[in-house]
């Protein structure tokens, strides 16, 4: 069949076929002698329109999750600022920053907490921003 397609260059349907194919072939020796088979028509299989569309839908997927990553990064990163703020300036509030602050998980209210901490010229104006994430981002 892969011959036949290849042959007749009906290049989306051998797409279709290894697609298919890789659903039906799952023990490990399967595996490996379909993945031959195939082997010698990647190039031309990358010019189906169905490979560009499931390439197109994982792409799009690893850039969600890229973003998602970059998201939680930045999130830790800004956390971690935070607390070393903290920690030099109010050692004392310690305790409290990392209680508000580790239920935060949008980085611009995260933000907005280090904003306030960073105005804050007193231990009493410090710890009247840590208490205020409770009631600005519940």
């Amino acid at each position: 069949m892969i011959d036949h397609l290849a042959t007749a260059g009906e290049i989306d349907l051998l797409a279709i076929a290894e697609v298919v194919g890789g659903l039906v072939f799952t023990k490990e020796a399967e595996r490996e002698w379909f993945k031959r088979r195939f082997s010698m028509f990647q190039d031309i299989l990358r010019e189906s329109w169905v490979y560009q569309e499931i390439g197109q839908e994982f792409f799009e997927q690893g850039m969600e999750q890229g973003r998602e990553e970059g998201r939680r990064q930045a999130l830790q990163r800004d956390r971690q600022l935070l607390m070393n703020f903290v920690e030099r300036h109010f050692p004392e509030m310690i305790t409290l920053a990392k209680q508000q602050t580790e239920g935060i998980k949008d980085p611009d209210a995260l933000q907005s907490v280090m904003l306030k901490l960073l105005n804050a010229q007193t231990i009493e104006e410090a710890r009247k921003a840590l208490l205020e994430v409770e009631q600005e981002h519940p």
